[in-house]
C-alpha cells in the first residue's frame, strides 16, 4: 500500500476541505442555470471561498511558505520564498458554472522551483491523484502509469485553451485531426493531465493553461513515466501563462511534430 508523506497529507487535507465546500455549492448550480450571470457569480464566490480554505490550510501547515492561487482575491507578491504552493480550487471553472462534472482541486508543493509533491482531486468521482518526486504517481492508493499506445491513429489527445489564439489553436487542432488522432476537449487542464498520467489520454496540449494548473499534472505525468514540456506558448514575458505539451513518452516526438513544436 502506498505511504503518503506528511506534505501529501497536508495537501489531501486541504483538498478535502475544499471539496466538501464545493460539492455542496455544485449541488446548487442546477438551480441557477437559467441565469448565466447568476451561475458565474456563484462560481466566482465558490472559487474565492475555496481559495481562502487552501490559503489558510496550507499557510498554517508551512508558515514560511508562499501560496500562489491565480485569480484569488488575495494574491501574494513574489517574495522569493523557497517553499511555494501552486494551487487552484477549481481547475475547470466553466464546467463548474455549467453543471458539468469535470473539474478538480489542484495543489503542487514546489521547492527551489521544482515540484516535489502534487495532488489533483476529482472529488465528484472521488478520485485522488497524487505523486511525490521519485516515489511514483497514484490514483487513490493504486500506482498509475501512462499508456503504451504508439500508433498515431490510436491516440486520444486532450486540449484546453483559455485565452484563445484562433489561428494557432485552429492550426494545432486541424493538424492533430489530420494525423488521425482523436481530440478531446474536457475543460480542466489539471484533471486532463492526470488523465495522461493514468493512461486515459495518450497526450495533452495547451497554449494557454496557467502554471498553477500545470505544476501538479506535470509531476504526475513524470512520475507515471511520461514526458512534458512547458513554455510552448512562446509568451516568455508571462510566467503565469506558459502552456504545456505532454505525452506518454511513446509518441512524444510525433506529437511535438504534429503540433508544430519540433
Amino acid at each position: 500500500m502506498a505511504v503518503r508523506s506528511p506534505v501529501i497529507n497536508v495537501m489531501v487535507t486541504a483538498a478535502t476541505k475544499v471539496a466538501r465546500a464545493l460539492n455542496r455549492d455544485f449541488g446548487e448550480i442546477e438551480q441557477l442555470q437559467t441565469s448565466r450571470s447568476g451561475s458565474w457569480d456563484f462560481t466566482s464566490r465558490s472559487f474565492q471561498y475555496g481559495a481562502r480554505i487552501l490559503r489558510e490550510t496550507l499557510s498554517k501547515a508551512r508558515p514560511g511558505s508562499q501560496v500562489n492561487i491565480p485569480g484569488s482575491s488575495v494574491e501574494e507578491p513574489d517574495n522569493g520564498a523557497s517553499e511555494l504552493w501552486m494551487a487552484d480550487p477549481i481547475s475547470g471553472k466553466t464546467n463548474f458554472a455549467h453543471g458539468i462534472p469535470h473539474f478538480a482541486v489542484s495543489i503542487a508543493y514546489v521547492t527551489n522551483s521544482e515540484a516535489k509533491s502534487a495532488v489533483v482531486y476529482d472529488f465528484i468521482n472521488d478520485n485522488l491523484y497524487w505523486a511525490e518526486k521519485g516515489a511514483g504517481a497514484y490514483r487513490n492508493d493504486r500506482r498509475i502509469r501512462v499508456s503504451k499506445r504508439y500508433n498515431v491513429p490510436d491516440l486520444v489527445i486532450g486540449n484546453f485553451e483559455d485565452q484563445y489564439n484562433a489561428d494557432r489553436c485552429h492550426a494545432a487542432r486541424a493538424s492533430v485531426a489530420k494525423s488521425g488522432s482523436s481530440i478531446r476537449i474536457l475543460g480542466s487542464p489539471a484533471l486532463d493531465l492526470a488523465f495522461v498520467a493514468s493512461g486515459v489520454f495518450d497526450g495533452f496540449w495547451s497554449f494557454s493553461a496557467k502554471s498553477a494548473e500545470l505544476s501538479s499534472g506535470q509531476l504526475l505525468i513524470g512520475e507515471a513515466g511520461g514526458l512534458s514540456q512547458t513554455g510552448i506558448s512562446g509568451n516568455a514575458a508571462s510566467g503565469a501563462t506558459s502552456g504545456i505539451a505532454a505525452s506518454n513518452g511513446q509518441n512524444n516526438a510525433k506529437l511535438m511534430e504534429i503540433l508544430g513544436l519540433k
